[in-house]
Order: C-alpha cells, then sequence, then structure tokens
C-alpha cells in the first residue's frame, strides 16, 4: 500500500511537472496564521488542525475534533478566509472539510471613453473534503478532492482538484518529515482558464530537545520548472516557533520564493514572516504578518476544540 500510493503521487508530478502558468492561484496564498508565521514551512507539523490544507496526511493525527477559522487582509479591499472542521471519525480514518475563499471587492466599470458603467466584482471559492489514515505504525496518508470555482463579472470558470499527502514520526517522537502534492487537477467543461498552481512539497519538522522550540524545514512549488534541478531547492521556506509558556507562542518564518518574486528594489525583507499564539483552555487564536515588498499580509485565526 505504500508503495501504491508513493507511485500515485509520483505518476501525478510527471504530468504536471512541465506546467508553466496556472489560474487559481487563491488556492496557494490561504494558510493558517500558524503556518504563514512560519513561512508556510509547516507540511510536516503534526497535530494543527490549521494545516491540514498544506498536507492532508496530518489530519490523521488531530485526535480531537477541531473548528478552525482563518481571516487574511490583503492588500487594498481584497480579503480572504479559510473554515476547516477537523477530525471527524469515518471509518478506521478521519475527516477534515473545509471551505476557502477570497473576495476582490468591488471595481468600476468604465467604457472606453472612460465613462462609468456600473460596478462589477469578482471572488474565488474552494469546497475541499480530505481523508486520512494510518498505513502503518508512525506512517499516516491523507487524500481528497476539492471543488473550485473562480467569478469575474460575468466570467466564471469551475475546477475539480485532488490533495494527497504522506506523514511519517521518527520513533523519537521529536522528528517527523512529510511529502504532499497539492492542487492536482483540471479545469471542467466550458471553463477557459489554464491549469492548476499544482505545489509538491517536502519538508521536515522537530522538536528541539533541551529548547522549547520547534524547526520547520520545507521546500515548495518543485513541480515548476527551472533552468537545473538544484534550483528547485531554491524554493525553501523554514520557520521555528517558541514556546514561551504554556500560553503563548512566538513564530518567525522566511519564504525565500517570496523574496526572490519581488522587484530586486523592493525585496528588503520580502519573505519574513511574523506572529504570535495565545492559547487558553481549548482555544487557540494566533496572528501572523507577511512582509511582501512594502506591504503587509495580516492573517487572524481560532482554533477550538469541539
Amino acid at each position: 500500500m505504500v508503495y501504491r500510493i508513493g507511485l500515485i503521487l509520483l505518476s501525478s508530478l510527471a504530468s504536471v511537472v512541465a506546467q508553466t502558468s496556472a489560474a487559481f492561484q487563491f488556492l496557494r496564498t490561504t494558510v493558517s496564521p500558524r503556518s504563514a508565521a512560519l513561512g508556510s514551512a509547516t507540511v510536516a507539523l503534526p497535530a494543527d488542525a490549521g494545516t491540514v490544507i498544506l498536507n492532508p496526511a496530518i489530519g490523521a493525527t488531530v485526535e480531537r475534533q477541531t473548528l478552525s477559522s482563518t481571516f487574511l487582509k490583503h492588500v487594498l479591499d481584497i480579503n480572504a478566509g479559510m473554515l476547516l472542521y477537523s477530525g471527524l471519525p469515518i471509518f478506521s480514518g478521519r475527516l477534515t472539510i473545509g471551505a476557502v475563499y477570497m473576495d476582490y471587492g468591488v471595481f468600476d466599470r468604465r467604457d472606453a471613453n472612460g465613462q462609468p458603467l456600473g460596478q462589477f466584482s469578482a471572488h474565488d471559492v474552494a469546497l475541499a473534503a480530505w481523508y486520512s489514515d494510518t498505513l502503518e505504525p508512525r506512517l499516516f496518508y491523507g487524500i481528497g478532492p476539492k471543488l473550485v470555482w473562480e467569478r469575474l463579472d460575468q466570467q466564471h470558470a469551475w475546477a475539480l482538484a485532488f490533495d494527497a499527502g504522506l506523514l511519517y514520526t521518527f520513533p523519537d517522537q521529536r522528528t517527523s518529515a512529510a511529502l504532499s502534492l497539492l492542487h492536482v487537477g483540471t479545469p471542467l467543461h466550458h471553463s477557459p482558464q489554464p491549469s492548476l498552481p499544482t505545489d509538491l512539497r517536502i519538508g521536515l519538522t522537530h522538536f528541539l530537545q533541551g529548547l522549547p522550540a520547534i524547526f520547520n524545514l520545507s521546500f515548495v512549488h518543485l513541480t515548476e520548472p527551472t533552468p537545473s534541478v538544484w534550483q528547485k531547492f531554491a524554493n525553501f521556506v523554514v520557520g521555528i516557533e517558541f514556546r514561551l509558556s504554556s500560553v503563548l507562542q512566538l513564530r518567525l518564518g522566511y519564504d525565500n520564493l517570496l523574496r526572490r518574486a519581488a522587484p530586486a528594489r523592493q525585496r528588503g525583507v520580502t519573505g519574513m514572516g511574523v506572529g504570535t499564539g495565545i492559547t487558553l483552555s481549548n482555544i487557540r487564536i494566533d496572528y501572523s504578518a507577511t512582509l511582501v515588498s512594502a506591504a503587509a499580509l495580516h492573517r487572524l485565526g481560532i482554533q477550538m476544540d469541539m
């Protein structure tokens, strides 16, 4: 079974590695505040319901039913959000259901002479369900479909995609490694959009010994073409979380791909992420800020054990 799932992931990768353009880019930007503060390097971070969106296999390590919500304040009037319900027992595993949206605001419509013709809006929505279970002791898998919808004025597009992932926890119970393949699919009939933003991620998480901190490292967007294989590893993200107390966590992260994509004169601290978490009983409140050129993306989230 392990090899069978591995072959499925590799065959899916081979079919998408040549992609050069993609629509539905909002699928890449909506992550939890904890993940964002850690540079989105949480593909191997177990037992966090908010990270299932980056690796469906993590759902198998969520022991309680958990509701996670995220609000993202983007630049201008662009807002986005995410709602996940994780830990639902089904068969021998667990189910996570979720919704992601992005609202681009309202725009003025004008004719060729600049005369006003009313207004229009743009929205993105994705609905998903992921099933996760145990393959072998310490080895977990997750897989699930998502239905994606985009609308710009009177035009709209639909797509069907799948996510899959593996998570392995080492015997020391402090280290885990993971692989996930996200947004593998195709636009549906009559949808004019090009391919989806397929994303292959591999990562490592380590709970440091003697220090209340969690180190996370991932390589992301590995399906995107590069001049050489080695240049793919420039797409790294890294993050560390310090547990200052049982209540307060401090998080720092860095996204090298985000920095490389910015104009040379605007790079500065682009790609840096900071955030904090406050845990009160069965509720955790998270905040993060990701620096992009001269702007910042702010995320606020609440995670609640049900």
